[in-house]
C-alpha cells in the first residue's frame, strides 16, 4: 500500500504539472513533507481529503483501490472483442456482429438474433430505411456485408453517371479483363509480371492483354515498374489488391443470382434510394427483410 500510494502521489502531481513544492504550499506544508509522502511514507489524515481535491482524484484512486468502472462504451466493447479473437476466426464474429446489427432493427427478442446455423441455399438479411441500407448474404459459399449510411437528399451524389463510371463497367464488361484481374490476383502480394507472361499463361493475344492492362493502370487496379535488366529495360506490372474493386465483382455475382432465382415481392419502402429534389418526401415507412431463395 506505502509504494501504491508513493507512486500514485507522483503520477498525479506531475499530471497536474505541480513540483513538490507547489503542492506543499497548497497544502501548507513543508516541501519535505511532500517528498516523504513520495518515498514511501503517509500524510496524516486531515491532509488526505485537500491532497485528492487538489490533485483532482478520489481517495479511493489516491491509494489505488479498484474501483468498479463506468459501462464500457460500445466501441471498447467491439473492439475487445475482435481483438481477443484468432484472425481465422474474426470473419465469422463479425458476420455474427453484423446479423445482430440488422436483427436490431426488427422487434425481435434477443434469443432470435442469433446466426442462424440452417440456411436455405441462399439466405440475406437487408434493411432499408429513410437512413441507411443494408445487405448481408449469410451462406458459407460466399458471406459478406455492405452498408451505406444515406445522405439526406438520397444516394444521387453516390450513383450519379459520370464518365470514368461509366468506363470502369465498361472494362468490367469485358470477359477477358476479368480473367486478367483473376490472374494478377493470384499470387503473392510482392509479385512483378510482364506483359508476355500474362499472355502466356491465359493463352491470350499480347495485343488484347496490354489493352487491358492499361484499362487496370488507369484505374490503379495494377502498378507499373519499369525494371531495368542487363540487355535492356522491361516494364512490369503489380496488382494493388484493391478491396472496392472485388466487393463490385461479389455484389455483381450475388445481384445476378438474386435476379436469376428470387421472387419478386412487394416492397413497402416509401422512397426510393436516389431521391430526387423535385419530388415531395413521403412519410418514413422502414423496409426491413430476412428472407430466404431455393437458388442453386
Amino acid at each position: 500500500m506505502e509504494k501504491t500510494f508513493s507512486k500514485n502521489l507522483v503520477e498525479f502531481r506531475k499530471k497536474c504539472g505541480l513540483t513538490q513544492s507547489q503542492l506543499a504550499v497548497k497544502l501548507h506544508v513543508t516541501p519535505q513533507a511532500v517528498s516523504k509522502w513520495e518515498n514511501g511514507s503517509f500524510p496524516d489524515c486531515e491532509f488526505i481529503p485537500k491532497l485528492a481535491e487538489i490533485l483532482g482524484v478520489s481517495i479511493d484512486a489516491l491509494f489505488g483501490v479498484k474501483q468498479e468502472t463506468e459501462k464500457p462504451e460500445l466501441e471498447e466493447l467491439i473492439f475487445d472483442s475482435i481483438h481477443q479473437t484468432p484472425a481465422p476466426e474474426r470473419p465469422d464474429l463479425l458476420m455474427k456482429i453484423f446479423h445482430s446489427m440488422m436483427c436490431a432493427y426488427q422487434d425481435f427478442r434477443r434469443s432470435r438474433n442469433k446466426y442462424p446455423e440452417e440456411l436455405d441455399l441462399v439466405t440475406y438479411d437487408e434493411i432499408k430505411t429513410e437512413y441507411d441500407m443494408g445487405i448481408a448474404r449469410l451462406n458459407d459459399d460466399m458471406k459478406f456485408f455492405c452498408y451505406m449510411k444515406r445522405p439526406e437528399k438520397g444516394l444521387n451524389s453516390y450513383t450519379e453517371a459520370r464518365d470514368d463510371i461509366v468506363r470502369l463497367f465498361s472494362m468490367l464488361a469485358d470477359k477477358d479483363a476479368i480473367n486478367i484481374i483473376h490472374f494478377l490476383a493470384s499470387g503473392g502480394r510482392d509479385r512483378l509480371l510482364s506483359l508476355e507472361v500474362v499472355s502466356k499463361n491465359l493463352g491470350m493475344p499480347m495485343e488484347k492483354v496490354k489493352k487491358v492492362i492499361d484499362k487496370l493502370d488507369r484505374f490503379g487496379i495494377v502498378w507499373r515498374v519499369s525494371a531495368e535488366l542487363p540487355e535492356s529495360s522491361q516494364i512490369v506490372y503489380g496488382f494493388a489488391n484493391n478491396t472496392l474493386l472485388f466487393n463490385i465483382l461479389v455484389c455483381a455475382k450475388a445481384l445476378c443470382s438474386f435476379i436469376q432465382n428470387t421472387d419478386v415481392y412487394v416492397d413497402t419502402y416509401s422512397t426510393g434510394p436516389c431521391r430526387m429534389d423535385n419530388v415531395a418526401d413521403s412519410s418514413p415507412v422502414p423496409q426491413i427483410s430476412w428472407w430466404n431463395s431455393d437458388a442453386d
